[in-house]
């Protein structure tokens, strides 16, 4: 779906080309053509619908012909200018319909604009949204579309735009007209520059006609050839102003006898002949956002080196050496340039050699393989989802507890990790050994191998101890405490507590749990629940995660008051603002825990009311961080206010809060049955696997490890307990749900340590501070109590 020949613009010999590529790159595709038409063209047999630019009906008519015809995945080529509609919205249209027909389509981005308009960029993201795939032409459109949020990072694909083979190669000069042979004949010998393609203002021809003055004063015998009509909508609304300035540009500069104009749009063989009769390739165009240019890409494709303004394309394909950029604009730089070239024959030389390189991987069939390869997974997967029986399920890799074995010793969970190797001197904390305790209980309910389900034992005795000895007759908890076994914090309440009640919860009301853990985590939770409301003292997550854990217990009075305190921020915020079904002015951390809690609590206190509103304010989430549209978006660490635009890069996505949007979809699932919460859980969960904007897979295969936050482009590197944890919440999660196959296990191989790296590592967390005595608030002869002897670290808990 594209603009189409006969219609003259590059859009529509790119699709052309493209076209004819796929059908010689393999016999498995047929293709047809679905053309955007504003001048009333005739087309040949392969269009099999026309729309026209400005009939908003025409679209969604056009994709009932393709389900028609059979058709099984549309590519459509995205240009500004070419669809109706603001900033071309008539296209949302089509693939609209086209989802409504099950057609699942891919989206080529011809221009990625670093600062897109407001519609711009809402038009794009939505279309970007429903694609199976995003193609671009250069690594750096690529990481633009990832940074404006135009697209994520896997759906998006780099296939090269391709040069016709007959550029390789020049054409035998008898079958050219006698008009270009003459002109050939007059450029022989003779340092040539060349520039084609449809004229405008944009494509800067006055601009390398300035520099041409000041390059024949170093070699007057240079040629300029000026190749291509006039772009047809420039023609349309303003003439020929443009190219009758042109002329009388080289008029008054004196350059007659330099420069020819081609005022003709030339087939692929004369170009070929052209670019082969050139010494260097000129592209001085103005804008520099350009993300692509099939001249250029053509004159690569013949060998021939470039000189050119520095746009987007421009900057990626000659940074390997085969051509010079300059500034755009900057007349008396591409001059410079020019000359340099002229006048070094081994420059020169070199260039052009690096140019030849490219017309290697340029020609159009090794292009059009990547594509049809594209297509063919891409009606792969459509045909398997339609396929599938039952409810969407998540593909998993196979259990590998390697690394959370090597950051667990007899004590608990080191809390950091510098890379994948774990760092001592951050110690242990009770936030991560209450996540562990979770873990470990699922891995038993979920049945894993017997030596995977002898290591979760293991880590919930360790646990219970842990959280047991963190606790202090007054209700509060340590939280802290160093790898040589001394509490590094005094007793107090928190999001530590808050995490302790909800692991409790879960080894009370997980039967597979061993009696021997379940009886000491009881009781342990008999000290804590009552005390559960005190917790909203300290912020809505603390007491949500005690919900969670005690609706997993099934304690019905002690979850009652948690449920009406949360029904109530959620009734209370949004009353005030409709827009924002949210249950605070701001979306921080863990945000999903709060509607999870609040479902759960409605679901064991039977409130149908309730729990409506939980779903309501969970849906409003899921449509919040984009994972509506098919990819999870997690809030950064520059939080979301209510009101405030969402930032091009809000800060680093933390696992944390894949895993409890993840969690939150499973347990909606199981409470409405609604198969759209079980399909985005999954998507949720592909977060850690690389659905995500960066496309980066967060999960580590060979160590069962998982990167500590994602940026825009890439994971971090740092590989810690909460991390790691989060990951398994989220897949353990579907698969006591049933929406995940169990993996097959591996076994571990990584040994625990028996001594493990000291290096400091500063990491971002929601989690209490590690800190000195003194910065504690410790007098200098307090002694915090001690859990293991600093130099004998055989003494257990």
């Amino acid at each position: 779906m594209s603009t189409y020949l006969p219609r003259r613009c590059g859009l529509a010999t790119y699709t052309a080309d493209l076209r004819e590529a796929l059908g010689v790159a393999t016999d498995d595709l047929e293709s047809v053509v679905v053309a955007i038409d504003r001048d009333g063209h005739s087309y040949g047999d392969e269009v099999v619908a026309t729309i026209t630019q400005d009939r908003i009906e025409d679209y969604s008519a056009a994709a009932r012909v393709l389900r028609d015809a059979g058709v099984q995945v549309v590519l459509i080529q995205h240009e500004y200018g070419i669809f109706g509609g603001p900033d071309g919205s008539h296209l949302l249209e089509l693939t609209r319909a086209l989802n409504a027909c099950g057609i699942p389509y891919l989206l080529t981005l011809h221009t990625v604009l670093t600062r897109p308009s407001p519609g711009q960029a809402a038009t794009l993201r939505a279309l970007c949204a429903r694609a199976a795939r995003v193609t671009v032409f250069t690594e750096t459109a690529r990481r633009v579309a990832i940074r404006t949020g135009i697209a994520a990072g896997h759906q998006l694909v780099v296939v090269p735009h391709g040069a016709p083979d007959v550029m390789r190669r020049p054409p035998e000069p008898a079958t050219l007209r006698p008009e270009l042979r003459e002109l050939l004949d007059t450029v022989r010998g003779k340092p040539t520059l060349t520039t084609f393609g449809l004229l405008s203002k944009g494509k800067g021809i006055d601009i390398a006609i300035d520099a041409l003055a000041e390059v024949v004063t170093k070699h007057p015998e240079v040629q300029y050839i000026v190749a291509g009509t006039t772009h047809p909508e420039i023609k349309r609304q303003e003439g020929e102003v443009y190219r009758e300035g042109l002329h009388e540009q080289v008029q008054r500069l004196g350059l007659s006898g330099n420069v020819h104009f081609v005022d003709a749009f030339l087939a692929l063989d004369e170009l070929s002949a052209i670019l082969h009769a050139s010494t260097l390739f000129v592209t001085p165009y103005r804008q520099p956002e350009q993300i692509c240019s099939g001249a250029l890409t053509f004159a690569l494709g013949a060998g021939l080196p470039a000189v050119s303004t520095s746009y987007s394309y421009a900057e990626d394909m000659l940074a390997g050496g085969a051509g010079r950029v300059v500034p755009i604009g900057d007349g008396a730089a591409l001059a410079a340039e020019i000359i340099d070239l002229l006048s070094d024959a081994r420059a020169l030389a070199a260039a052009k050699a690096v140019a030849e390189a490219c017309a290697a991987w340029l020609p159009w069939p090794a292009v059009a393989a990547r594509e049809a390869d594209l297509v063919t997974d891409v009606v792969r997967q459509a045909e398997a989802a339609t396929a599938r029986p039952g409810h969407a399920t998540a593909a998993a890799p196979p259990l590998n507890l390697d690394h959370l074995s090597r950051l667990t010793d007899e004590i608990g969970i080191i809390q950091f990790a510098s890379g994948p190797n774990p760092d001592a001197a951050s110690g242990y904390c009770v936030d991560d050994v209450a996540r562990l305790a979770i873990v470990a209980a699922d891995l038993l309910a979920v049945g894993t191998d017997a030596k995977q389900t002898a290591t979760a034992t293991r880590w919930l005795r360790q646990s219970i101890r842990f959280l047991t000895a963190a606790y202090d007759p007054s209700g509060a908890m340590h939280n802290v405490l160093s790898y040589g076994g001394t509490w590094q914090d005094w007793p107090h309440t928190g999001d530590h507590v808050g995490r302790t009640v909800w692991a409790l919860g879960v080894l009370v009301g997980t039967p597979a749990v061993p009696d021997d853990i379940r009886r000491p985590a009881a009781a342990l939770l008999d000290e804590l629940g009552p005390r559960a409301e005190s917790l909203f003292g300290l912020g809505l997550r603390s007491a949500a995660y005690a919900l969670i854990g005690l609706a997993r217990a099934g304690r019905t009075e002690q979850a009652a008051p948690l449920l009406a305190r949360l029904d109530e921020a959620l009734i209370e915020t949004s009353s005030t603002d409709p827009a924002w079904r949210w249950f605070e002015d701001e979306l921080t951390y863990d945000n999903a825990r709060l509607p999870q809690a609040m479902l759960l609590g409605a679901a064991l206190l039977q409130d149908d009311a309730a729990a409506a509103r939980a779903l309501a304010a969970l849906d409003w989430y899921v449509q919040h961080v984009g994972l509506a549209d098919g990819t999870l978006r997690c809030v950064g660490n520059k939080w979301h206010r209510r009101g405030a635009h969402w930032m091009a890069d809000d800060g680093d996505e933390q696992p944390l809060d894949a895993a409890a949007i993840s969690e939150a979809l499973v347990d909606a699932w199981q409470h409405t049955a609604d198969p759209h919460h079980a399909k985005l859980a999954g998507w949720a969960y592909s977060w850690f696997l690389g659905r995500n904007r960066a496309g980066a897979r967060m999960y580590v295969d060979a160590t069962g490890a998982c990167h500590d936050g994602l940026s825009a482009t890439e994971p971090n590197g740092n590989q810690g307990a909460e991390s790691t944890l989060a990951y398994y919440q989220a897949l353990l999660s579907l698969l006591r749900a049933g929406l995940a196959a169990l993996p097959h296990p591996v076994a571990a191989t990584a040994p625990v340590p028996t001594s493990l790296p000291t290096t400091a590592l500063s990491k971002p967390t929601n989690k209490g501070r590690v800190v000195g005595r003194a910065s504690a608030g410790f007098g200098a002869t307090a002694t915090p109590p001690r859990l293991r002897n600093t130099e004998d670290h055989s003494d257990a808990l």
